[in-house]
């Protein structure tokens, strides 16, 4: 903003504390919210570059110079991290380019800034395919221009809004428009990459869709069959949360009860099967529950019990234990049972 009325430009703003007290409050509360509101969820840090265009308007404030291109061209690099399904923290730097001015001069734009990221949309909990989110923070903007001017404020509020698609891989393609109070709105298209992840995004990575639609139950291995019927009992069966292939506190504790028996009978073999509900595709469902079986495997490998002593099939949303018609149908279907195949 470029607005004293002393015969200087003045450039940005004369928005007030209430406003960076609000800016405060939404960027603050993006903290509140515990990174384990979903067990399923794992944080992940993130990065990104983007290209954008710019609309920059300085107030020239009844001084001889005038905007004589307001438009103009510009780069962003961005830092966040995922603190929940929903929630993100970022920053970026951003410059804007500059505005023209006549007769002569112009006024270049760069921005930092530290907001939340709020996505009303997503296309699965965990970050993939399409996401719609709503952004906000606190800014700062710095200039430089050879007029003379005078600052009034270098905090201002900023918001926006933007479309994220991302792919199973870790990296995503975004658009997003920030508005930079009055002066400044800056439209971007950014590449990103979110790094690290639990054991369901690496499995991800490593299946392609057209690898999960050849997916099909794994040939039986020759494997010794009973010599003694039942020496494990019924064994639990362990409940997964909607598209994820994480195990919950509740799976880990029937987990660990299991390892303690199998300890006991050394030559007892287990064959572990990964099911679905119905919610996706038959090529998803059918990745999911060989992640889903995987997990379970390697989650009892850690404690102790060989590798060799498993047999993993999958699925898929083929054998349903109940309707999936309803939540609490799909609840019970999104599961991996065992079946003792003897010592």
């Amino acid at each position: 903003m470029w607005n004293t009325g002393k015969g200087n430009m003045d450039i940005k703003n004369r928005k007030t504390r209430k406003r960076v007290a609000v800016a405060a409050v939404a960027v603050l509360s993006g903290f509140a919210v515990p990174a384990s509101a979903g067990s399923d969820f794992t944080p992940r840090w993130y990065g990104g570059v983007g290209v954008g265009i710019s609309e920059l308007e300085p107030d020239p404030n009844r001084t001889a110079v005038k905007v004589d291109d307001s438009r103009s061209s510009g780069g962003k690099i961005f830092l966040g991290y995922d603190l929940t399904k929903r929630i993100s923290i970022e920053g970026h730097y951003a410059d804007l380019g500059e505005a023209k001015m006549a007769p002569s001069g112009e006024v270049d734009y760069r921005e930092f800034a530290l907001g939340g990221l709020y996505y009303l949309y997503k296309q699965r909990l965990a970050h993939e395919g399409f996401g719609l989110f709503a952004k906000g923070g606190l800014g700062k903007m710095e200039n430089d221009t050879q007029l003379t001017y005078e600052r009034l404020n270098d905090y201002s509020f900023f918001y926006g809004a933007g479309l994220e698609y991302a792919f199973r891989n870790g990296f995503a393609l975004r658009g997003e428009l920030d508005l930079y109070d009055k002066d400044a709105r800056f439209f971007t298209v950014s590449l990103m990459k979110r790094f690290g992840g639990g054991g369901e995004e690496q499995a991800q990575e490593a299946v392609s869709e057209a690898e999960a639609a050849a997916i099909a139950p794994a040939p039986v291995p020759a494997v010794p069959q009973p010599k003694q019927a039942a020496a494990l009992g019924k064994l639990d069966i362990i409940y997964f949360h909607i598209d994820s292939a994480a195990l919950t506190p509740e799976a880990q504790a029937k987990l660990d009860r299991m390892a303690g028996e199998l300890r006991r009978f050394p030559d007892v073999h287990i064959e572990v099967q990964g099911h679905t509900d119905a919610r996706a595709s038959e090529a998803y469902n059918m990745n999911l529950s060989q992640r889903r079986a995987r997990a379970v495997v390697d989650y009892l490998s850690k404690k102790g019990i060989a590798r060799a002593r498993f047999r993993l099939e999958a699925f898929g949303e083929s054998r349903p234990a109940a309707s999936n018609d309803t939540e609490e149908g799909m609840r019970l279907n999104r599961r991996v049972e065992f079946r003792e195949l003897g010592e």
